[in-house]
């Protein structure tokens, strides 16, 4: 096949999308130009992680599709985003950003929601994958696109939403978490800060030290700020370390004795409820998928695909089509 010496088949192709873990699109279409213009060859003897990296990628490429046939179908709308928010520039301030962000989404100091609903209403549509590379994101004419590892845990899956979600506000054109130059490391770092505002405000966090200053235990206080904002625990350390409201000892004493269920139990009442499970997406992007379902313009099999398997094919809602005219 690769000398030309015979086509290859449907089936063929079918077995070496599975073998090789990318979808069969990903094999005979074009990828978007910004896509093109980044990735680099995968070598015979890359390692895991390049491997996992250009899966990703992959992934990133079918979703990509699958946003761009709903759009142009108008099922799915991308929302008209603030002007403020559409910045492109190295100037921004990246705590600036994320308070303007929460502005935008009414949401100036509360816990956030589930992640997937949040971005998609700035404009990223995303979802969850089995890969083990943490996230990538694609901009696209007037929205943007993401995938992101659910292999990871829920903190972390959120913390790494937010960032693609910086990635699209501040108009990257494609991310991947691949790469090392100086720039690329100066680029995550304020991506990561609007992160932690967008995720974690600063002044929820001073505001929750005072009972520190009135003898409450700092541990107690992080644990509370972990389940109420569903974050990572080394996220909160670090954060109040980035406030100084940690020294550098104490941060490290604090990362180094990962709480277990019980103490979130025992400080807080509950434990941080999960988020962004392999599969999820924001639920204006399931409503358009299950609306082109039930006008009967996609097949069963394939509404469980765009919906990336978070129902079965029986599970589908009943649709009632016109009677063919005789």
């Amino acid at each position: 096949m690769e000398a030309g010496e015979r086509r290859i088949t449907a089936l063929e192709l079918f077995r070496l999308a599975e073998a090789l873990g990318v979808p069969l699109a990903h094999l005979v279409s074009r990828p978007p130009a910004a896509l093109v213009a980044r990735r680099t060859a995968l070598e015979e003897t890359a390692d895991d992680a390049s491997k996992s990296r250009y899966r990703l990628d992959a992934q990133l490429e079918e979703h990509a599709r699958a946003a761009s046939w709903l759009v142009a179908q108008n099922y799915l709308s991308p929302p008209a985003v603030d002007a403020e928010l559409r910045r492109g520039t190295a100037e921004v301030d990246p705590l600036t950003l994320a308070q303007v962000a929460r502005g935008v989404l009414g949401e100036t100091s509360d816990p956030l929601g589930p992640l997937a609903d949040v971005v998609e209403r700035l404009g990223l549509y995303l979802t969850v994958v089995d890969e083990a590379a943490e996230g990538a994101s694609l901009l696209c004419d007037g929205y943007g696109v993401a995938v992101i590892s659910g292999r990871l845990d829920p903190g972390r899956r959120r913390w790494t939403a937010a960032h693609e979600l910086g990635h699209h506000l501040l108009q990257d054109a494609h991310h991947s978490d691949a790469g090392v130059s100086a720039s690329r490391e100066e680029r995550e770092e304020r991506i990561d800060r609007f992160a932690g505002e967008f995720l974690l405000p600063s002044q929820v966090v001073h505001d929750a030290w005072v009972r520190v200053e009135e003898g409450e235990s700092p541990r107690s206080v992080l644990l509370g700020l972990a389940a109420t904002y569903r974050l990572s625990w080394s996220a909160v350390v670090n954060r109040s370390r980035d406030l100084d409201l940690l020294d550098r000892a104490e941060a490290q004493r604090q990362k180094a004795d990962t709480p277990q269920k019980g103490d979130f139990l025992a400080a807080h009442g509950s434990v941080p409820v999960p988020d962004l499970e392999v599969g999820a997406t924001g639920s204006k992007w399931r409503q358009a998928t299950l609306a082109a379902w039930e006008e009967g313009v996609i097949n069963a099999a394939r509404t469980v695909e765009l919906l990336y398997g978070a129902i079965t094919e029986d599970q589908l809602p009943s649709r009632k089509l016109e009677e063919p005219l005789p």
